[in-house]
């Protein structure tokens, strides 16, 4: 018999390898452009890629989990990323790198569309507890991705390396997922609970409130992970501090991640929590692109609990809003078809204003207006409500 805590474990694993794939790319950026020659635009591609991906294949996680299974779907899911990172080995191969950024984006996919509905069945007393550990543990994936890939690239003397350094801790949690999941046969859809395309929500104002909601913070998160390392070092800090700084932002992310869903589920005005978070987020946005200077280790701090909290908060939402696993399948496949889908644009527009304005201030300008929006997304968001 398989222990009620395995099921857990088992969703730390695969949340804790879904965002170095991306998160570890940012932090070589010099090195790759000194090697190949890349402009921003270009540079900028390789988090847009994946991102991009992540929100195409989201549509297809009901059909392959009906089609293989949820457990078999995970499985396969670690598998391609393990193939997408062992890649990197070849990085200076024309093309291999925008290759390996689309499968792992299809890995990443596979695996986190089916996480609100595992939630919503495996522990639906606990779902802010439970999406807190798994959003902290993803966040607490991107800071070590982020923060040990220079080091490695030093110790190695290959950004090649260190980035297909990523695929030992993923071929790790592919066994640890197929011991803990196979035992127990899995997490299957009950007969009869196909989910398809034509029945998600689309006609649903709380769901796309809830979609634009992930939407805006993934286009800040994803522009983040990609030049906030990059906007230190060129302006006066080194590259090994400046991913010890990224470091810094993703470990306050997983703080916020673990606090902010209990806290919210006891809350009476729920909506204010929201709203404080992501002016909070703001802030530091603002201040990232006018002052880098002033106190930056707070300022990034205050930054990864505003982006960190709105992330799990969110998360929260799509198992609280759906009546059942499936309603949580169809909803999550809407909000992160659309989400990501948004969000790639984030790096690739960023790099654009960074190849043709050259301006950091522009560029946490232009995000922070994005994270005000999110304000609106709020105010859809009441208790009680039910998407089926």
């Amino acid at each position: 018999m398989v222990p009620a805590w395995a099921p857990m474990l088992a969703l730390v694993l695969v949340a804790g390898n879904l965002r170095a794939a991306i998160s570890s790319v940012p932090e070589v950026i010099v090195d790759i452009r000194a090697e190949l020659g890349w402009n921003d635009v270009a540079l900028g591609a390789l988090t847009t890629i994946p991102v991009l991906c992540m929100g195409i294949f989201a549509l297809a996680v009901p059909a392959v989990s009906n089609r293989f299974g949820r457990s078999r779907t995970v499985a396969m899911a670690l598998g391609v990323l393990v193939v997408a990172l062992v890649m990197r080995l070849a990085g200076a191969v024309p093309g291999v790198l925008y290759l390996s950024a689309l499968l792992a984006g299809l890995g990443i996919a596979l695996a986190a569309g089916l996480v609100p509905g595992l939630v919503r069945e495996q522990v639906p007393g606990a779902v802010g507890k439970a999406t807190g550990i798994w959003s902290a543990v993803l966040m607490l994936g991107a800071g070590i991705g982020g923060a040990l890939t220079v080091p490695i690239a030093i110790w190695t003397g290959s950004w090649k390396l260190a980035l297909a350094f990523w695929s030992i801790p993923a071929a790790v949690a592919l066994v640890g997922w197929i011991i803990i999941e196979r035992p127990s046969g899995g997490h299957e859809p009950a007969p009869g609970a196909t989910v398809r395309l034509r029945a998600l929500p689309w006609r649903s104002p709380t769901a796309w409130a809830l979609t634009m909601f992930l939407a805006l913070n993934s286009v800040i998160f994803y522009s983040t992970v990609a030049w906030l390392a990059a906007s230190y070092d060129e302006r006066g800090w080194n590259q090994a501090t400046g991913g010890g700084l990224f470091g810094l932002f993703t470990l306050s992310m997983v703080a916020a991640a673990f606090l902010l869903p209990p806290l919210a589920d006891h809350l009476l005005f729920r909506r204010s929590l929201y709203a404080f978070v992501v002016l909070v987020g703001t802030a530091a946005l603002l201040l990232i692109g006018l002052v880098p200077n002033f106190l930056p280790a707070l300022v990034l701090i205050v930054g990864g609990i505003g982006l960190g909290g709105t992330f799990a908060l969110g998360l929260v939402l799509l198992s609280e809003y759906s009546a059942d696993a499936v309603a949580a399948a169809r909803l999550t496949a809407m909000a992160f078809f659309v989400s990501y889908t948004l969000a790639a644009l984030g790096p690739l527009l960023t790099g654009v204003i960074l190849q043709l304005w050259d301006s950091w201030p522009l560029v946490y300008g232009f995000l922070a207006v994005a994270s005000l929006g999110q304000l609106l997304a709020v105010l859809p968001l009441k208790r009680g409500l039910l998407i089926h």
